[in-house]
């Protein structure tokens, strides 16, 4: 069955890894994760971005999240990344979510805590876990002094986690999505001030193209929760081109099972580097 992630990451720091929070799109890159998560023996949260739901359908979403966690070995969560609304959290948690975020960043502090508290009251009372975020997370082509600008500040993340009921709250360290203009600068000691300060678990998102070391680092430190999502879909789209090569037609389960094989070594990978400290 689908689990809510709240214990997951509770588990998480407890066991000293993170959990990877893994963008899916369509039942490929659904079966890439799991599938990496089992040879891994580790959870997982497989998530779908915002702006893919109307692409894959959230219908679609959830009976592929269902029919995943069914025959997983590994406990499975279906979340919802970046949610935009309290309406498109709910369509998520009224069809089978089990967890949702819901991005509300770009709002002032006390309109993004009265939403964010709507969003958790309906998800807390269907068993589904919420993450929050809190300071901007930047597109990775940005120039560095545009990504680093709207870090969290860790005493505002403190009360705002204490004044929603939030179940995990992602913060801005100096990581962004996609591929970096330069090489990311992360704020190692913004980062375990707020792991000291917040009391629920800390996520970090823009975990592709952060290098290995980063990663590792804030593992250790004691973040529960890191976010992958470009670099698996670039895995995905690198082994279907492979597949697809030269001027033949190529049977199109063959295209699809390249890119789902491809991915499944990204995952492994990025599954390594959040439990290369896990106590067992």
């Amino acid at each position: 069955m689908l689990v809510s992630f709240k214990d997951m990451l509770e588990d998480a720091r407890k066991r000293h890894f993170a959990v990877g929070a893994l963008n899916i799109l369509n039942m490929e890159t659904m079966q890439a994760v799991v599938t990496a998560a089992e040879k891994m023996d580790v959870p997982v949260i497989a998530q779908v971005y915002h702006s893919h739901l109307d692409f894959a359908g959230v219908k679609y979403i959830a009976a592929m999240g269902r029919a995943a966690a069914e025959n997983a070995k590994v406990p499975v969560c279906i979340s919802l990344d970046h949610g935009q609304s309290y309406e498109q959290a709910k369509l998520c948690i009224e069809n089978g979510f089990t967890g949702v975020m819901i991005d509300l960043s770009t709002s002032d502090y006390a309109k993004n805590v009265e939403d964010t508290k709507r969003v958790v009251a309906l998800a807390h009372a269907h068993g589904v876990s919420v993450e929050a975020e809190l300071g901007k997370i930047f597109d990775a082509n940005l120039p560095s002094e545009v990504r680093n600008s709207g870090m969290t500040d860790p005493d505002v993340a403190a009360s705002f986690a204490k004044d929603t009921g939030i179940d995990a709250l992602a913060v801005s360290i100096g990581t962004a999505h996609g591929f970096y203009s330069s090489k990311p600068q992360i704020d190692f000691e913004r980062l375990g001030e707020i792991l000291r300060k917040v009391e629920v678990p800390i996520v970090v998102h823009g975990g592709s193209n952060t290098p290995d070391e980063d990663i590792k680092k804030m593992v250790e430190m004691g973040v529960a929760k890191i976010n992958i999502g470009t670099d698996l879909m670039a895995a995905y789209e690198s082994g279907m081109k492979e597949a697809m090569a030269g001027d033949k037609f190529v049977d199109i389960q063959k295209v699809l099972e390249a890119g789902r094989n491809k991915e499944i070594e990204t995952c492994l990978h990025k599954l390594g580097l959040l439990t290369h400290v896990m106590k067992r």
